[in-house]
C-alpha cells in the first residue's frame, strides 16, 4: 500500500511556504510614488525617513508622516507611498 504524501493526497509537499507575517518588502526612495496595488498590496510599513512621507491607506485616508515614528512598524494596509525630496519607507508585503 502506498503512503499518503502531503496532505494525504497524491500532490508533493509545496518546496516553498512562507513563515512569517510579512515576506517581501519594497524600499521607497525619496523623489518616488510607490502605488501598493496587486501583487504589490502593502500589509504594513516602516518609516526610515518621516521627512516628506504621505502614505495613503488601503481603505481609505493618509498619515503625514509627520504623525509617525521613525524604526517603528505600522501594520496597516497601504495602497501609495508618496515620498518629496527626503524620505524613505519600506512597504511589508504578505
Amino acid at each position: 500500500m502506498a503512503t499518503p504524501t502531503y496532505p494525504s493526497t497524491h500532490r508533493s509537499q509545496p518546496d516553498y511556504r512562507s513563515s512569517g507575517d510579512y515576506n517581501r518588502i519594497t524600499k521607497v526612495d525619496s523623489s518616488t510614488t510607490f502605488f501598493a496595488t496587486g501583487s504589490n498590496a502593502g500589509a504594513g510599513f516602516i518609516v526610515e525617513n518621516v521627512t516628506n512621507v504621505v502614505i495613503h491607506a488601503s481603505d481609505g485616508g493618509t498619515l503625514p508622516g509627520t504623525s509617525l515614528t521613525a524604526d517603528t512598524l505600522y501594520p496597516i494596509g497601504t495602497k501609495k507611498v508618496v515620498i518629496g525630496a527626503t524620505g524613505v519607507v519600506h512597504v511589508l508585503h504578505r
